[in-house]
């Protein structure tokens, strides 16, 4: 048993809840927070359900709380019952006005202590102290709210429990790009915002968190979050050779190391790749030497406008031909990627010629067609060389360019593929 303790508390309300605003030490954490288990179901099933929904993730808390010395998090809501809790109010007075919402919450060490919203920061926390028990006296804002084991004790809880899940919004990646320190990705494209031509001023279109440009943008090459995705691909094939690791990183693992900052040899050496690939890129590709030199309005209108313009001036297209350079770079790792790139400038990006137009393009409306980046993919490897399919892809561009063309027969399909080969 915990021993008893008081600590210094506000208490508020809101609706039918009192609740009590403190913080915890970690140690407090460990010795007095525990798992959820039957304090919100009496059935096994769904008290195991809650236990399954701890997933790894309090692992990567674990790593953040160890690695990084500005660590901060929000507050965990932690439910009370049992024991004695009890509130001791002190009246104070400030500037002659009395305030009666400070005091100390009496803790007696029998009461029982769980997390209504924060159990991975729990977990993380405890797993932390146990490789480096000097963080004990660290503290974090805790919300006490009282809980009854009874039938509408549990009810009442379980509304809280998920009413902070669902309500609760994931970080837009817009927010990640602008704000994230330890995000390499977001790291370099900030800075290249500042000081890459081909992305600075009005070249980069923020479009509400949409990677869509609005077809009144007529500056922009691409948007924000299509920029983050096609570095986010860049970097993939980085951290591959970079570690000199045989297999490309899983995606888990790749999301797993944006949560820890590189070192700063790393971060230069990452920027310096995307540059190098930007360099090559600009100074191959029709019309992105002259629109990243220009500092005119409408700069980007010879390349994307009514008629359709150059597919790596939409954001699908570019992320398409991105994901295609590095693909082909992974299967051919004897060629350099600058080759690759220079080589890859050779094909067609007309998007209103064959085969993009009914693949990206939409003729009789001009529009753009959305949801096709896989066949993109497939068709900018075949065209640049076949060989670099597997047979499964093979069928799958067969399949997928038949769809998209509208075509019945095999060997209609065919045809068209060996047209591509021919031009």
């Amino acid at each position: 048993m915990a021993t008893a303790i008081n600590i210094p508390a506000i208490r508020g309300h809101v609706g039918e809840i009192v609740y009590y605003t403190s913080v915890f030490t970690f140690q407090q954490i460990v010795e007095r927070v525990k798992k959820i288990d039957d304090e919100l179901h009496t059935s096994k099933s769904l008290r195991d359900q809650l236990q399954r929904n701890l997933t790894e993730n309090y692992k990567s808390i674990k790593d953040y709380i160890l690695s990084h010395d500005d660590r901060f998090f929000n507050a965990l809501v932690l439910a009370v019952y049992d024991g004695e809790p009890t509130w001791n109010p002190i009246e104070i007075f400030f500037k002659e006005n009395p305030y009666h919402s400070m005091g100390f919450l009496q803790l007696n060490g029998e009461e029982k202590i769980f997390p209504v919203d924060g159990q991975h920061r729990v977990e993380g926390i405890k797993a932390a102290l146990k490789i480096n028990p000097e963080l004990k006296d660290e503290t974090i804002a805790v919300i006490f709210i009282g809980h009854q084991k009874s039938e509408q004790g549990m009810e009442k809880t379980r509304r809280i429990f998920t009413t902070l899940n669902r309500y609760a919004k994931p970080v837009k990646l817009g927010d990640i790009i602008a704000l994230d320190e330890d995000d390499i990705v977001a790291i370099t494209t900030r800075e290249l915002l500042e000081s890459y031509p081909l992305f600075m001023g009005k070249k980069i279109s923020n479009a509400k968190n949409s990677k869509a440009i609005p077809d009144s943008d007529t500056n922009a090459f691409t948007t924000l979050m299509s920029l983050y995705e096609s570095h986010l691909t860049l970097y993939k094939y980085f951290k591959q050779h970079h570690d000199r690791k045989s297999k490309p990183y899983s995606s888990t693992e790749i999301k797993e190391s944006l949560k820890l900052r590189p070192n700063q040899s790393s971060l230069n050496a990452f920027k310096s790749f995307v540059i190098d690939f930007w360099n090559i890129f600009c100074a191959n590709y029709d019309g992105m030497r002259e629109f990243k030199d220009s500092q005119a309005d409408n700069a980007a209108s010879p390349y994307r406008n009514k008629q359709g313009g150059l597919i790596y001036f939409r954001p699908i297209g570019i992320e398409s031909l991105i994901h295609a350079l590095l693909l082909t770079a992974q299967r051919t790792p004897e060629k350099p990627l600058a080759n690759i790139v220079t080589e890859y400038a050779t094909l067609k990006y007309n998007l209103a010629e064959t085969p993009w137009k009914g693949v990206f393009w939409r003729q009789n409306n001009q529009t753009m067609i959305m949801g096709n980046n896989p066949l993109a993919v497939l068709l900018l490897m075949y065209m640049y060389n076949p060989d670099l399919l597997t047979e499964k892809e093979m069928e799958r561009l067969k399949k997928r360019y038949a769809d998209a063309l509208q075509l019945e027969n095999i060997e209609d399909v065919d045809a068209k593929l060996e047209e591509l080969r021919m031009a």
